[in-house]
């Protein structure tokens, strides 16, 4: 039987800690073993992606080095899942991308999961926006006035790669409230991880994960509490939401809400 793909990069594309942690998670509640690694020597800036010493479990002092670490994690039922786990590179995307992309086909891959974050105005308080796509192959033509444009990472290029190659790829996204980017969010985690499970067949464990969401929502209206501007801010991003999903409702609300907010902070300061 052929192995999925779930692939991520921590960085400028896992606000949040979002798409590191689903993967992170997955290693948590089911068995893997190693698979492979893409050698971080080409690719890594190590002034940005340090290596770390530590000592282990024999009391020996080691170096870890930020290479890229493929897992194959064994569901209880289902394919097998390979994982893909590593920083973004900060140099030669094009080979790094070939690279993984070969030893996922050595790994007999017939499909990819991309995951990533990025920082949105989304109100912590409600579910957090999560899209998903399937990535067109090269010849196939892309319709849509409302298609993004502008800088990309790593995900979007491996992505890309693997589709171009024939393998399904599905790319998936959460928003991060920006005013909460500095900590890991598992809300983020929880509604990626939700996304995944309707694309494998095994029931992924979340009660765990359920529990830290909900404290971290609950920090999260403390810390608003503790400044108004915050607090209002939030309520407008609220409002915004409610109304994006009535039938009459723009594309620019939240937009607009936004610019409200600088415009009132503006003239208080």
């Amino acid at each position: 039987m052929s192995r999925i793909a779930i692939t991520a990069f921590s960085g400028w594309n896992d606000a949040g800690e979002a798409a590191s942690g689903v993967i992170e998670h997955l290693l948590e509640v089911w068995p893997s073993r190693p698979a492979g690694a893409v050698d971080a020597e080409e690719y890594i800036d190590f002034q940005v992606n340090r290596p770390e010493v530590r000592t282990d479990e024999d009391g020996l002092r080691v170096l870890d080095w930020p290479d890229t670490e493929l897992r194959i994690v064994q569901p209880p039922r289902g394919p097998e899942i390979v994982t893909v786990l590593g920083p973004e590179p900060s140099l030669h995307w094009k080979r790094f991308c070939d690279e993984v992309l070969e030893q996922m086909q050595a790994l007999d891959v017939s499909s990819v999961i991309s995951l990533g974050a990025l920082l949105a105005d989304s109100p912590h308080s409600r579910p957090l926006p999560v899209s998903s796509s399937i990535e067109p192959g090269s010849a196939q033509p892309v319709e849509g006035s409302e298609l993004y444009s502008g800088p990309v990472g790593v995900p979007t290029i491996l992505a890309r790669r693997t589709a171009s190659a024939g393998l399904r790829t599905s790319n998936v996204w959460v928003q991060v409230p920006h005013y909460v980017s500095q900590n890991p969010s598992p809300k983020a985690v929880l509604g990626l991880l939700r996304e995944v499970q309707s694309l494998v067949s095994a029931p992924i464990p979340i009660d765990e994960l359920l529990e830290e969401s909900e404290a971290w929502e609950r920090g999260v209206d403390e810390l608003a509490r503790t400044d108004e501007d915050v607090a209002d801010y939030v309520r407008r991003l609220e409002r915004a939401q409610d109304a994006a999903d009535l039938p009459e409702a723009s594309g620019d609300a939240i937009a607009k809400e936004f610019e409200q907010f600088l415009r009132r902070r503006r003239e208080t300061d």
